[in-house]
């Protein structure tokens, strides 16, 4: 069963133990995860990158496109997190990282099981 994204975001709870590095359910906060929202099926993601000036998720879904699907920042430790609808679980995907030189660097997920 897909979990609705409100159980996925990070919370000020979830914040706080990940700052103090104690946080061992983390692997079920960030990655992608497939979710519901408003009744949408689709994936949701979030990355840690305190030092972002900004992250898109680019993939084959949207062609690798550097300006689609951009992410939000949440809270103070630097959580990022997105929604994107229509997406199944087993795309290929990365985060377009841009990064404090002001270049997109291209990651791979390091909570990505596949």
């Amino acid at each position: 069963m897909l979990k609705e994204v409100k159980e996925l975001k990070m919370s000020e709870l979830d914040q706080y133990l990940f700052g103090q590095g104690n946080h061992y359910d983390i692997y079920k906060k960030l990655g992608a995860h497939p979710a519901i929202k408003d009744g949408k099926e689709g994936v949701w993601f979030a990355v840690w990158a305190p030092n972002a000036r900004y992250i898109r998720v680019v993939g084959n879904f949207n062609g690798w496109d550097r300006g689609a699907n951009p992410m939000e920042k949440t809270g103070t430790v630097g959580i990022w997190e997105t929604f994107i609808p229509g997406l199944k679980e087993g795309e290929l995907y990365k985060f377009c990282v841009n990064n404090f030189h002001g270049w997109d660097v291209l990651k791979a997920d390091p909570f990505g099981t596949s």
